[in-house]
């Protein structure tokens, strides 16, 4: 994996290829590993299978844009067992095809929109698709546009008002990623998802008991909803969702723990405000305050520590579009994994 030419903003990119590798179709499963489970196509097109994927990281979202010229995936209900993936996926056909679901299938035209929920089992398969992805933790979105229950696959037809603006939104965001300043990519990173959720509506429960979210997306959703509150702790936390503070602290052990997890959430959002011109005449006492710190003081240098600059100097930034430091740190990388799971690790 390699970064892109071009370009010189804020936004962390990497390229893969199978162009050169000695096996395409196994470095292919290696990258979508964590994702997917990958049948073979038949031997034919194995031999002629080619794909590339191409990914920018906006801090709260991914956009990314994947060429396969076959294959079939999906995730398994051991799949899903198997990891704490909690993601909404819109993805817009370009060109090609796609079949989602099994045994029923929709049949995706150039154009088409789907909205998919990877905490949900999914089967799909493409013939030489070219396809726009955006990548965001549910956490991102309302819950009342995405629920913690696993949600069912949605598709928003090209034709359609809202399928035309949401494939422009995401032609725009590729066009312009490489060149964005670090105040831009921060505002984007809240406006975006807000903008999503105007556009996709509620998601359908995958049954109609609506299904059971995993601990760690029931425990993500909970702390993102209550970050303003003073009473945020791990004993709160285990209280009100009836787990075991052993189960609670195992969780979040590989993000440094509870604590460390809901600071870095308060954090982001602090950043994300401070970077929204739509708040730039709020003090930041209160922009400390509403996300969930006391005291403005201890706001500020938790976040120099974090971000490398006092909030005042992310704001101007921000609104200068002239420092590429405060965009919020990617994980070193690149890897699709690592950067799929950092999107739900605060």
């Amino acid at each position: 994996m390699t970064p892109p030419d071009g370009g010189n903003g804020a936004v962390r990119s990497f390229v893969f290829t199978t162009a050169g590798a000695d096996d395409p179709l196994g470095a292919w499963r290696t990258v979508l590993d964590l994702l997917f489970e990958c049948v073979p196509p038949p031997r034919s097109a194995a031999i002629s299978f080619n794909a590339s994927l191409v990914v920018h990281h906006f801090g709260t979202f991914l956009l990314c844009r994947s060429n396969a010229s076959g294959g079939r995936y999906h995730r398994s209900r051991h799949k899903l067992a198997g990891d704490d993936l909690d993601h909404i996926v819109v993805s817009c056909l370009l060109s090609g095809g796609i079949a989602l679901g099994h045994p029923a299938v929709k049949r995706l035209r150039p154009g088409d929109v789907s909205i998919v929920d990877l905490s949900a089992p999914l089967a799909f398969a493409v013939t030489n698709a070219d396809v726009l992805h955006l990548v965001l933790p549910k956490w991102a979105l309302p819950a009342s546009i995405a629920a913690e229950q696993p949600a069912s696959p949605r598709i928003l037809l090209g034709g359609s008002a809202m399928g035309i603006f949401v494939r422009g939104m995401l032609e725009a965001l590729a066009a312009a990623a490489r060149h964005f300043a670090g105040g831009e990519v921060v505002a984007l990173s809240g406006a975006v998802p807000e903008l999503l959720a105007s556009c996709l509506g509620a998601m359908a429960p995958v049954s109609p008991a609506g299904g059971r979210a995993s601990l760690g997306q029931r425990l993500r959703r909970h702390i993102e909803e209550n970050l303003p509150r003073d009473d945020l702790t791990p004993a709160s936390i285990a209280r009100e969702l009836g787990v075991s503070r052993t189960q609670l602290y195992r969780h979040f052990d590989k993000v440094g723990g509870v604590n460390t997890y809901i600071r870095r959430r308060r954090l982001r959002r602090g950043l994300a405000a401070l970077c929204d011109p739509r708040h730039a005449d709020r003090r930041i006492g209160e922009i400390a305050y509403d996300a969930g710190f006391a005291d403005e003081a201890h706001f500020s240098r938790l976040f120099r520590q974090r971000f490398g600059m006092s909030p005042r100097e992310a704001r101007a930034s921000a609104r200068t579009g002239s420092h590429p430091g405060v965009s919020p740190a990617s994980p070193a990388g690149p890897s699709l994994s690592d950067w799929l799971l950092a999107l739900i690790s605060g």
